[in-house]
């Protein structure tokens, strides 16, 4: 019983992977950038006409929370793509 226990929870993890890699870059922005937190992803669509532009105030934030992702221009540059086109 405990082998087919372990064999279903793996099975289950196996099962949605798939889902963690469909996610784009910008879903890491939407759970911070909804409205109430930060300006909502809309906002910055309509604020920014380019990735570039996006890129530039993301990196002049002085926010603690954006350090992180400040730290990792390429993921950062990869979310500004999607979020603006």
């Amino acid at each position: 019983m405990k082998n087919f226990n372990l064999a279903m929870t793996v099975l289950a993890f196996a099962a949605l992977m798939p889902l963690q890699v469909m996610a784009g870059e910008s879903d890491v922005c939407k759970s911070c950038h909804n409205g109430s937190m930060a300006p909502s992803v809309d906002t910055l669509k309509s604020r920014y006409k380019t990735a570039d532009e996006l890129v530039a105030a993301a990196m002049k934030v002085t926010n603690p929370m954006m350090k992180a992702i400040q730290a990792d221009e390429a993921k950062l540059k990869a979310a500004a793509a999607e979020i603006v086109k």
